[in-house]
């Protein structure tokens, strides 16, 4: 949630602010901020984000919390956005 508000926040406030300067003419220091959209993608992408797994692990018998690292670790460890360590994948916990 706070990374949504945190790109609600960017595209709302910073760009069209200065969306708005450019077309007025007016002059400023162009703030750069990065996007958020791989972060939201890992968190919460239809199909393959944290939460649809995390949905999913819930609603099968006999999961546990080591059935939902081992089905992070296997669907989000090609995500850029997405780190552990061996010890981390080994244990199947999250550090």
């Amino acid at each position: 949630c706070n990374e949504a508000l945190q790109q609600q926040f960017n595209i709302f406030v910073l760009q069209n602010e200065q969306d708005e300067y450019e077309r007025e003419g007016i002059q400023w220091s162009f703030i750069s901020f990065p996007s958020n959209e791989d972060v939201l993608d890992l968190i919460d992408k239809k199909g393959s984000g944290i939460i649809k797994i995390l949905d999913d692990q819930c609603r099968a018998p006999g999961t546990t919390d080591k059935t939902f690292a081992n089905d992070i670790y296997q669907r989000c460890r090609d995500h850029k956005r997405f780190e552990a360590n061996f010890r981390q994948v080994g244990a199947l916990r999250f550090g």
